[in-house]
């Protein structure tokens, strides 16, 4: 079997289209579409089934990816190992994030990675908050950064760091409506709400690890996208229940300030997941080594960093 027709064929199931994929990996449409039709005609069945504007694969055709995916990872696993015999750092490293990470933390960590190991290429995939470790599994990943400690004990978890929310406003809407010197003047104020899969996030917060109090505010906003709910405290719209990570620059350039800053969510791990496996690879040691390395001094890399921008 061609491994040039498996390429294409795992690309095109991976985007769900062949027009996405050929625009994404910059390949002729017709050169995707005739590998496809090659597959079906050499085992005789389809291969995927169309469901509006995506193609889906059948029960064949996930068979067959399943098993692409290892013939993949095994010509990954001996271009690594040669490179590995130059004592080189090379191949493509495949890391899913949660999203509460998003482009904050791991953009940066991967960009500053792979300017330490420039060989490497990048895969990456944001992950749902309720996506399951068998999706994960499925989907060939070399590690995950997650947001607390995995349900699963077959997964190997690297502490890099902890992390805990706290609430953040603009200085203009504290001007406006006042600075809450209590908890309990928080009901008198707006919040920006974080929706979960299953409920609103309520303002869960500890002084000193002793008094506890969970709130959930009347909201003039709610939304699953931390950077909504970012740029919304950024223009004055209310109070947001944000990770402290999250907020850094907004704080250092003074449009966000910390709102009762003594009060704040226990703090969660930041982890690095991965699976149990014989043989790692020297790229994948490098990376978890690095991971380590990075969250001890984040603060004083010259890495780019973006953030939420008050114009006018």
């Amino acid at each position: 079997m061609d491994l040039s027709v498996i390429d294409c064929f795992v690309k095109v199931a991976d985007a769900r289209s062949i027009s996405a994929a050929s625009r994404l990996h910059r390949l002729p449409k017709s050169t995707l579409s005739h590998r496809i039709r090659q597959l079906e005609d050499e085992f005789g069945m389809e291969l995927f089934v169309r469901e509006g504007h995506h193609l889906h694969v059948t029960d064949a055709g996930s068979e067959l990816l399943r098993h692409a995916r290892r013939i993949q990872a095994s010509c990954e696993d001996a271009a690594t190992a040669l490179a590995e015999m130059r004592q080189e750092v090379a191949g493509t490293l495949r890391v899913g994030s949660t999203g509460e990470f998003g482009t904050t933390i791991t953009s940066e960590l991967l960009y500053a990675f792979r300017q330490q190991y420039p060989q490497v290429n990048l895969d990456v995939v944001f992950l749902t908050s309720r996506q399951p470790f068998s999706d994960v599994t499925e989907q060939a990943l070399d590690g995950i950064f997650h947001w607390g400690e995995p349900s699963d004990v077959d997964y190997i978890s690297r502490r890099l760091s902890t992390a805990s929310y706290g609430l953040y406003a603009s200085p203009d809407y504290l001007a406006r409506h006042g600075t809450p010197e209590t908890t309990d003047e928080l009901g008198a104020h707006r919040g920006l709400i974080f929706r979960q899969p299953t409920r609103p996030q309520s303002w869960y917060l500890a002084q000193n690890g002793r008094s506890e109090i969970d709130i959930l505010p009347a909201a003039n906003c709610i939304a699953n996208d931390y950077w909504t709910l970012k740029y919304f405290a950024v223009a004055g719209e209310g109070l947001a229940y944000l990770p402290g990570f999250f907020v850094e620059t907004e704080c250092e350039n003074g449009i966000l300030v910390p709102v009762l800053p003594q009060w704040r969510s226990p703090e969660t791990a930041i982890n690095l997941i991965y699976s149990r496996r014989r043989h790692v690879s020297r790229r994948f040691k490098a990376f978890v080594e690095f991971c380590i390395e990075f969250y001890r001094g984040r603060e004083g890399k010259r890495i780019p960093r973006y953030y939420v921008e008050k114009v006018g």
